[in-house]
């Protein structure tokens, strides 16, 4: 049987430098991420054929797990062709409106597709009619709704004390409108009586929403008012997970609302996040999740590690989401912002985990005497005492308290003497932090960054180093395949956009899986999707017809990812060069630095696949 054979090995063959094979593959459409990379044996022809050889391809047994076949890259031409299919397109408004609701017809089309029944509850009309006797636009809007086969389902006074005389309506959208723009709940509208809309009325709409039960869309309210600003003042409060829509469109043009979500839903990018995330749009590293939290309830100290943008920091948002439940009390202190050795930062570090706690404990209403009583600019020891106090106390009300200290690296930075430099204060304070776990039942700290040293050298600063080998190593890698798809799944299906599998494959391979680079090329593909179709859809061509240009875009920060292994693990960083140099010897640098290979592996720069070790897809894109 004719293995898979891997590209340096053809290289060999040929006699031709393996990078040129690379630059031959890409040509012909496969992603292929390295020298040491297989392809399959119909791609070994072509590609043999394109250099004119016959060399028929070496036998080998067949590998115990076979890879996922890369199907080749479409020319340019398929891909224009693909990106610029017929979708469905939009009906005339005459065909649209021609559907009455009321009537019953055996055949439904355009917006009113999918109409939802028209309730007959006699308590939700009664409900009904007093909203509109308060709010006489409802009446229209009703009717608005129920031609394009829509409904309100829900009709009630708001509870939230700042929404006092606002009218709270949920809605059912059509099928084909919660099909196109990625609705699979209901929506809250608020009906809101005063003239001068308030941001406060934002913020109160959204803690309504939460406080509704049942089947409802969470990052979405749309808002009715007299304000003339209305949607000037929504435009500058929302943001994407909390987007608030005027509700401006009436019977004469029911077509009004369908602009109105287009306008709104279509815009958003829910894939292009500079910034940590969590809840709604966190996808993925339930494994990673699930071994912190247990990790915390243990009271085992953890440090999180990877590689820049590779979800870090999003994780720690989600794991304090994630705690609420457990009754654990969190702050995380992001260190970026504090001096560096060989600056001292902790007696700025110090001062705010004191700050952050006591916010933190008097906006949940709990006592904070115990720390308000210390300086503000306390010492180590006051802190150490005044946690140790805290946590005996919060412990009797059945809570736990976790610090998260994230940017870790900031004091371990590139050019210092980790081991024996003059920061010994830097090592006290972990050393407090180590106390307090020891000498309670309920308190923990995490730590997050770029570099592991902080856990792994024996030495901190001139003194031994108090997490050596006590503290646990975590790694924040690559997303696995099914945790990449349904993050774009789910994020495109909320932008009314469905994904067909290829353009799922395609995303993955060209991206490794890495969380930044996947997110930044799913939102260059949605970028250049048409706005005004019925239905939107990217295809494998879609993204393949972006790849060039996104490559040369995002190449910048994936060198300086992979820079900073270089800066922060020296001896990895030499490996990889030499790897990169002589790929066919990957396996023998592996053998023969396996501790340098094993980071290289968590950090998600070196992959194993059919049993062997390559280099990933990030050396490719830098």
């Amino acid at each position: 049987m004719v293995g898979k054979p891997r590209v340096h090995e053809i290289a060999s063959e040929l006699g031709v430098d393996a990078r040129e094979l690379l630059r031959r593959l890409k040509e012909m459409g496969e992603f292929v991420k390295s020298p040491s990379s297989t392809i399959e044996p119909p791609v070994a022809r072509r590609l043999r054929a394109s250099f004119g050889s016959s060399v028929p391809p070496r036998q080998k047994p067949p590998s115990p797990v076979r890879r996922r076949p890369v199907a080749p890259r479409p020319e340019l031409n398929e891909a224009h062709s693909d990106a610029h299919s017929s979708v469905p397109t939009e009906p005339d408004a005459a065909a649209i409106l021609a559907a009455d609701p009321a009537a019953p017809s055996s055949r439904e089309f355009g917006w009113h597709s999918g109409a939802v029944k028209v309730p007959t509850q006699p308590d939700l009309l009664r409900a009904i009619s007093r909203a509109e006797k308060r709010f006489s636009v409802i009446e229209g809007q009703r009717r608005a709704l129920a031609r394009l086969g829509s409904q309100f389902v829900h009709v009630a006074p708001a509870k939230h004390a700042v929404l006092n005389g606002s009218t709270v309506a949920l809605v059912r959208f059509s099928g084909a409108i919660e099909s196109a723009f990625g609705f699979t709940r209901e929506v809250m509208v608020l009906y809101t009586p005063y003239p001068d809309l308030q941001v406060r009325t934002y913020e109160a709409a959204f803690e309504e929403l939460r406080s509704l039960k049942g089947n409802v869309t969470p990052d979405v309210v749309f808002i009715w008012s007299k304000d003339r600003r209305t949607q000037l003042k929504l435009d500058d409060w929302s943001a994407p997970g909390r987007l608030a829509i005027p509700w401006t469109f009436d019977e004469e043009n029911p077509l009004g609302l369908v602009s109105l979500l287009r306008e709104h839903l279509h815009v958003r990018d829910l894939f292009n996040e500079t910034t940590p995330v969590s809840g709604a749009t966190f996808f993925g590293r339930k494994t990673l999740l699930q071994t912190l939290r247990e990790d915390v309830l243990s009271q085992s100290v953890s440090g999180i590690f990877g590689l820049r943008k590779a979800g870090k920091t999003s994780v720690l948002y989600q794991l304090r989401e994630n705690l609420i439940d457990d009754d654990v009390i969190s702050v995380l202190i992001d260190l970026e912002t504090y001096p560096s050795p060989p600056e001292d930062p902790v007696d700025d570090i110090v001062a705010d985990i004191r700050r952050r706690l006591l916010d933190e404990l008097r906006q949940r209403k709990l006592s904070a005497s115990k720390l308000a009583g210390i300086p503000e600019r306390p010492t180590i020891l006051q802190l150490k005492n005044a946690l140790q106090t805290l946590a005996r106390k919060l412990d009797q009300d059945g809570l736990r308290l976790l610090i998260m200290l994230d940017e870790i690296e900031y004091l371990t930075p590139a050019g210092v003497d980790v081991a024996e430099g003059p920061m010994p204060r830097i090592s006290q304070l972990l050393a407090a932090l180590r106390g307090v776990v020891q000498e309670s039942s309920n308190f923990t700290f995490l730590l997050s960054g770029l570099t592991s040293a902080i856990l792994e050298s024996g030495r901190l600063y001139g003194r031994p180093n108090p997490l050596f080998s006590w503290a646990k190593l975590r790694y924040v890698g690559p997303l696995e395949s099914a945790e990449a798809d349904r993050l774009a799944t789910n994020l495109g299906a909320r932008m009314g956009i469905s994904i067909d599998p290829g353009a799922l494959q395609a995303l993955y391979e060209a991206s490794g899986g890495h969380a930044y680079l996947y997110r930044n090329l799913a939102s260059t593909v949605v970028a250049n999707l048409p706005m005004d179709v019925m239905r939107r859809r990217i295809t494998r061509a879609m993204v393949l017809l972006q790849y060039d240009d996104w490559s040369v875009a995002v190449r910048g920060h994936v060198r300086e990812m992979l820079d900073h292994v270089d800066r922060y693990y020296p001896v990895e960083g030499v490996v990889l060069e030499l790897m990169r140099e002589h790929p066919n010897e990957i396996a023998e640098l592996v053998t023969d630095e396996p501790e340098a290979a094993r980071r290289l592996r968590n950090l998600g720069v070196l992959q194993s696949v059919d049993g062997a070790d390559e280099l990933s897809v990030l050396l490719e894109l830098a």
